[in-house]
């Protein structure tokens, strides 16, 4: 039997509420979603160890997830900025993505 991937969803915005539902329909994936209020989410983050972290670039705090791939380089992380359709990975490849499929071939 094949382990769920888990994918760290961090922010509260639109854009967050979009990607959590279009993901959340593949059983091959557990989303969890961690809220920008909440406390010492990086820890959140450690504990959930997580096959990737997903976030909207455009997030006003989204600068502390870097805090995070210090210790945790393995762990890749996808920027999503709405503003011009593009994924960030933290590899620093660019990918387009119009669609939630494009993303999840990303995530692929």
């Amino acid at each position: 039997m094949d382990t769920q991937r888990v994918i760290a969803l961090y922010g509260d915005s639109l854009l967050m509420d979009t990607v959590e539902a279009s993901l959340g329909k593949n059983i091959e994936l557990g989303v969890v979603r961690i809220c920008t209020s909440v406390p010492n989410a990086v820890e959140r983050l450690k504990s959930l160890h997580p096959d990737l972290v997903i976030l909207d670039l455009n997030a006003p705090d989204s600068q502390f997830v870097l805090a995070f791939f210090k210790e945790q380089p393995s762990v890749p992380l996808l920027c999503l900025d709405v503003t011009c359709s593009q994924v960030l990975a933290l590899s620093c490849q660019h990918y387009t993505a119009l669609t939630a499929n494009d993303l999840t071939r990303v995530i692929e």
